[in-house]
């Protein structure tokens, strides 16, 4: 009996087509089909060569064979599968080699376990009561109840699984559990370390303090797996601040007083590097210093971290692949040579690529996305030539849609040869990881406007209206819900946006609404929907955009409810106003068409420091009541002192509202912590007086300018000291410059807390000046980015 050949996981399919190719070219066939047990369950192991295509008295098919072994390990009930086959008499016998996997019968038994109750070690497992499992799996199941031991520092912790066969496959596991003793950890310690802050060191371990919410859904490095990972972290870090020759030692536990440990890393930081000469090597298609030129490479003195260097290195290669050839396939290495007085030298040995033309742009890992929504972003097609810096402009225009964990691209053989300029095809081919984009927030809110409110959001922002079976995703639409409750507030939101409309660079947004704010006076109650489109202004065509021009329609139910009854002098005239602003204006319907520009350049939404957002707009507004309203505002930020991330914010706006007779629900009010701190909310205002015992009421004016100055210093992560000024005014009639009765001016101090999704803003404003009915409003507080 000879035996020709063998398929497993484990094996090649190269040599498994080599052996199969030379019994193919004979034409055998299988005499015998059989099954052998690598295990001692027992029973009947028939059923594998019923799963199977490879029969006996049919010819021989090594690529059946191996679709065979393949079935088989994905059937999930084997852990190993090996087909071997062997000449007999009358062709060859395929023999299927099975180990079977046991299928576990609950319940554990655990055996040593005190810190964990039975359950919580079951659970932990992962095991499930009548389900298969192979010995790999079942020494998982087992470091995974370890690794919940590390959470609870029980850090010498042993789990050692067995099993007993019951009947048949059907197994009893045990875990034998030696706890040792709880160490729990109280500092991370970097011996060594001649930082005076050693805070960025603690960050990137993922080391937090206690009163930083990010640690508090993060588990302390315990195994050694992470102890591994922080070493590289430490290394990482030191390396970024120019000590290229750090070594950083597996951390040692040192025993406390107070019976804990402290993780001490042991680290050998060696000299700190600044940059010395740098030099660029092996361009010969461009001139050097052009190149240098272009490539924004560190100064001579600068400190030489590695990603600094990994950052101009990389853009040396931008550089060069982007010129008039664009040489792609560009590589450059980086060489330090150590020099005097901590000084290094840096070498760029640069390795020209050649000029390639685009065959085809190819998408791939988009399961839902669709390529229309990748391709619009990318800014190289067929035909062109490969410039990198176009192809990394691209990629970073689709990390910014945020629907995928990772954007990479690279070039590949097109099999198209060169064109008469001596340039290759390539396909550019972009890889892409698609990421869940939908989101369900429910959270608590309050400030001091809005009282405490509940909140709820759901959003899609890879939406597509006309896709079910891809639960509505992938067209690139945003969609949102969001509902806001609260004893002043109310809302409600449906929203909707096509950001290339009739398949051009036109963002059409739909919306219905239902808002309502309660006064102390009246309340009032907005139902409405508008339709917006917007386009990027450009001044030429290869010009970068400045701003979107954009036209809003909607229309508005207002109405008014809970109104209070009383006597106030206004214009000269005494009556009970909100009765008859009620009689007037209630139930209005106010139709609005919005011409408006705007442009935002902040360097981050969320946290800027630097950069602009302006608005222009301009408002003509008919139906039951007829006004124009129009005005402006820009904000700037600025990095006074940058190396300590110090962060000025000046702010300015002004608008008017042009009729006569207009509702109080439309005239303008300013106060409170989104605009004047340290004065009560809207009391910046001209003001109906009270008659016969009714309190003022703010009446709002047709005119108004506010200016804003913030300046932030951060103390420690995720904390800011805030010094502002806040001065406006709001006048009376249509471009009312008469602000001297109602006139504001504030300085104060303030905190900012940056909690991740949930920003506190905590201000103690005081007035230098206010209009004499205004109420002070030393303390103010809201959740929400800037304001």
């Amino acid at each position: 009996m000879q035996k020709y050949s063998s398929i497993c996981g484990m094996r090649t399919a190269a040599l498994c087509a080599a052996f199969g190719m030379v019994l193919a070219a004979q034409a055998v066939q299988v005499a015998e089909v059989r099954t052998e047990t690598l295990d001692d369950f027992g029973g009947d192991s028939s059923s594998v060569v019923s799963r199977c295509q490879t029969k006996a008295g049919a010819e021989y098919d090594p690529v059946i064979l191996t679709r065979d072994v393949s079935s088989l390990k994905d059937s999930g009930d084997y852990e190993e599968v090996v087909a071997d086959v062997e000449r007999v008499d009358g062709g060859v016998a395929v023999v299927f080699k099975v180990r079977r996997k046991m299928r576990y019968q609950a319940p554990m038994v655990v055996k040593g376990a005190e810190a964990l109750s039975e359950s919580k070690i079951s659970g932990e497992s992962g095991l499930r009561d009548g389900y298969l499992y192979g010995e790999g799996d079942i020494v998982a199941a087992a470091n995974r109840v370890r690794e919940a031991y590390l959470k609870k520092y029980y850090l010498d912790a042993t789990v050692t699984p067995s099993w007993r066969m019951i009947d048949g496959n059907d197994a009893e596991i045990t875990f034998t559990i030696d706890e040792g003793r709880r160490q729990k950890i109280k500092n991370y310690v970097f011996d060594g370390c001649t930082w005076e802050d050693d805070e960025e060191l603690h960050e990137a371990i993922e080391d937090y303090p206690w009163w930083n919410p990010t640690g508090w859904f993060i588990d302390s490095p315990t195994s050694p797996e992470q102890l591994a990972k922080c070493c590289r972290k430490i290394e990482e870090t030191y390396r970024n601040h120019g000590y290229l020759d750090v070594k950083c030692a597996m951390p040692t536990r040192r025993e406390r007083e107070d019976g804990k440990i402290d993780m001490v890393f042991k680290v050998d930081e060696g000299a700190q590097y600044r940059v010395g000469a740098i030099s660029v090597t092996g361009v010969t298609k461009y001139a050097t210093e052009d190149v240098i030129a272009k490539s924004e490479l560190p100064e001579a003195g600068a400190i030489a971290g590695q990603k600094d260097l990994e950052d101009a290195a990389h853009r040396i290669k931008v550089t060069v692949g982007s010129g008039d050839l664009g040489l792609a396939d560009t590589v450059v290495e980086t060489q330090t040579i150590p020099g005097e007085n901590g000084f290094v030298d840096i070498v760029f040995k640069v390795t020209e690529g050649l000029p390639v033309v685009i065959n085809e742009v190819i998408i791939r890992g988009n399961d839902y996305t669709q390529d229309k929504v990748i391709r619009r972003e990318i800014a190289l097609g067929p035909g062109d030539r490969m410039l990198e810096d176009r192809a990394e402009r691209s990629q970073k225009r689709l990390e910014n849609l945020d629907y995928f964990s990772r954007v990479r691209y690279y070039l590949e053989n097109a099999d198209k040869g060169v064109n008469a300029n001596g340039e290759e095809y390539r396909n550019l081919v972009y890889e892409l990881d698609e990421k869940n984009t939908g989101n369900f927030m429910i959270g608590l809110g309050a400030s001091s406007t809005d009282s405490v409110y509940l909140s709820a959001e759901v959003s899609q922002a890879n939406f597509d209206l006309f896709a079910p079976s891809k639960l509505w995703r992938g067209a690139g639409q945003k969609a949102r819900a969001y509902a806001q409750v609260g004893p002043r507030i109310q809302t409600y939101e449906l929203s909707l946006t096509e950001p290339y409309f009739l398949e051009r660079q036109l963002e059409l947004t739909t919306e219905l609404y239902r808002r309502g704010r309660w006064y102390d006076d009246y309340d009032i109650y907005r139902t409405g929907g508008g339709v917006t489109i917007s386009y990027p202004v450009k001044f030429w065509p290869t010009w970068p955009t400045f701003g979107r021009f954009g036209i809003r329609g909607s229309v508005e139910y207002i109405n008014f409810d809970d109104v209070d009854h009383g006597l106030w002098t206004w214009k000269g005239k005494t009556r009970d106003w909100l009765r008859y602003e009620e009689h007037e204006y209630d139930k209005a319907v106010e139709a609005t068409a919005r011409i408006f520009w705007n442009r935002d350049t902040r360097n981050n939404f969320k946290y800027p420091t630097s950069g602009s957002r302006s608005n222009v707009f301009a408002d003509f507004t008919g139906g039951d009541n007829n006004f124009v309203r129009f005005g402006f505002s820009h904000r700037s930020y600025f990095e006074p002192v940058k190396r300590y991330n110090h962060t000025l914010m000046a702010a300015i706006r002004a608008e008017t509202i042009l009729g006569d007779d207009i509702p109080i629900y439309d005239r303008m009010f300013l106060g409170g912590p989104r605009t004047i701190r340290g004065v009560e909310y809207r009391h910046v205002s001209p003001f109906a007086k009270g008659r016969n015992g009714s309190d003022d009421i703010p009446w709002g004016g047709q005119t108004l300018w506010l200016v804003n100055a913030e300046y932030t210093i951060p103390i420690v992560k995720m904390l800011r000291v805030a010094a502002f000024t806040d001065l406006g005014a709001v006048g009376e009639d249509e471009f009312d410059f008469d602000f001297s009765d109602n006139f504001a001016w504030s300085v104060g101090l303030g905190l900012r807390i940056d909690l991740p999704m949930f920003p506190i803003r905590l201000d103690f404003g005081f007035p230098i000046e206010k209009p004499d009915d205004a109420e002070r409003e030393v303390f103010s507080f809201m959740v929400g980015y800037d304001f």
